[in-house]
């Protein structure tokens, strides 16, 4: 449960960064290391928090880019 409340803390910079580019939701190399740090978690886990992140809000017709 603890698990949960963290990684929920953790993910706020990446939500905020994907609020302010929604016409591109594609961080760069540099940017993921920069949120990975930010949000202690790591790249791979990055990386996959974006592309499930895109997945859905294309789900919900909120894709800008699309």
């Amino acid at each position: 449960r603890a698990k949960s409340v963290t990684v929920r803390e953790n993910t706020g910079a990446l939500k905020a960064w994907l609020a302010q580019h929604p016409r591109n939701p594609y961080p760069s190399k540099g940017e993921k290391v920069m949120l990975a740090v930010v949000s202690r978690m790591s790249l791979t886990q990055v990386s996959t928090w974006f592309a499930n992140a895109r997945r859905r809000l294309k789900k919900e017709n909120k894709a800008v880019w699309a």
